[in-house]
């Protein structure tokens, strides 16, 4: 798990912070347990992010990122949490099992791929990685397992070359 604390803050974004979400995925995990019901993680990256801004300027990388975040806030349901990790994003999903937490996942994914963005008139084409896991109420002792596994995922799909939905095993 990367250990990026950055020290912007997320409310015009609608996001959690990084301290926010790994409290709010701690309280969650502890729940999960305590009454046994599922939660999974999604964490998802704009693919070639730091080349984008490289390539275009930190106005089109921050218009992505913004226009990410959007879609991630629109997608998720009420009781779900949403947050930065970095350069990641991440969905925190009570009582939600593998096959929802990988449908949600594959349509973020989907979306993600499907945003208008342009830059001197020509479309430029976003996509993204998305690691996906789940705990069962009483499998671990650790709340960031459920975040180590999702990212887990997200390295194999990194390591492929991006562009998909990857399932922790």
């Amino acid at each position: 798990m990367r250990d990026e604390r950055p020290n912007t803050n997320n409310v015009d974004s609608g996001l959690f912070s990084y301290t926010q979400i790994l409290h709010l995925l701690k309280i969650e995990f502890s729940r999960a347990r305590r009454y046994q019901y599922q939660l999974s993680c999604i964490l998802l990256e704009i693919d070639r992010l730091g080349a984008l801004g490289d390539l275009h300027g930190a106005e089109v990388r921050d218009y992505v990122e913004g226009a990410v975040a959007d879609l991630l806030n629109r997608h998720s349901r009420s009781c779900d949490f949403v947050g930065r990790l970095g350069e990641r994003f991440v969905v925190v999903l009570p009582h939600t099992d593998a096959k929802g937490a990988e449908l949600l996942a594959q349509r973020l994914h989907d979306r993600v791929a499907e945003l208008d963005v342009r830059v001197d008139e020509r479309p430029l084409r976003v996509s993204a990685s998305v690691g996906v896991s789940t705990q069962d109420g009483d499998e671990s002792i650790f709340f960031d397992t459920v975040l180590k596994q999702a990212e887990s995922a997200l390295g194999e799909v990194l390591s492929r070359g991006g562009d998909s939905v990857s399932l922790a095993s």
